[in-house]
């Protein structure tokens, strides 16, 4: 994928069972994601990055195990970290971290009031907030988590998180299946392109990263997962 001047490269191979940076650190896979940490905490990039967007490119189902185990892995080098599930069709990040989706970020959004206070919840790792999915409303009642994720609300919670914490890592929903991450990427300060070995075709992964720079998000890199053989094999 071609990258401009105001994009570093982030070419990162990782495997995803688990919460993997928390059950087993010293494992080539956390290791991977400390790789990863560190090229955005690092990336010669203007403005710096401190919001991050995970984009599958459809035929990855990586994107809830790379999004929690990037935010742990931040939190543990000690930076404060929220982690939002913006995956309300089908939420997954709260089973990695072992916590319940009750209510959180579609109820919030669907009140429409910026003042209230946002549902977060802690988590086992120290400096990492969690902000779960909830339950989105049916789009037979004529509300869509696109709407949802769209609106000035969302934009808001985003600037408000980024102003409180030293990372925001957002899950999104898997494109071109669903537009849930275009209405999103262009709130955040970088997107990071999920690529599944033996399954994303270079032509998917290329559309994905074409309608990414339609909506104007910044594509800081792709991430190749599921490789079934740990890092850099």
């Amino acid at each position: 994928m071609s990258q401009t001047q105001d994009r570093a490269p982030i070419q990162t191979w990782v495997a995803v069972p688990g919460l993997t940076v928390v059950s087993d650190p010293t494992s080539p896979v956390a290791e991977a994601y400390r790789t990863l940490r560190s090229s955005i905490k690092f990336a010669d990039v203007k403005p710096p990055v401190h919001s991050i967007a995970i984009a599958d490119s459809g035929t990855g189902g990586q994107h809830a195990a790379v999004a929690a185990n990037l935010a742990a892995a931040l939190a543990l080098g000690g930076d404060t970290v929220a982690l939002v599930d913006a995956v309300l069709r089908r939420p997954e990040l709260h089973q990695y971290l072992g916590l319940p989706n009750e209510t959180g970020l579609s109820e919030w959004l669907a009140r429409g009031d910026v003042g209230q206070p946002l549902p977060l919840v802690d988590t086992q790792v120290s400096g990492l907030r969690f902000l779960p999915a909830g339950h989105a409303p049916s789009e037979t009642v004529g509300i869509s988590p696109v709407d949802l994720l769209g609106g000035d609300a969302c934009a808001a919670l985003l600037t408000g998180l980024r102003d409180e914490v030293s990372y925001v890592v957002v899950d999104t929903s898997p494109l071109p299946e669903y537009g849930d991450a275009l209405a999103l990427a262009p709130r955040v300060d970088a997107v990071i392109l999920l690529v599944r070995s033996g399954h994303t075709k270079r032509a998917e992964a290329q559309r994905a990263k074409e309608a990414l720079d339609r909506v104007g998000a910044r594509v800081l890199g792709a991430v190749l997962t599921d490789t079934g053989r740990g890092i850099f094999r």
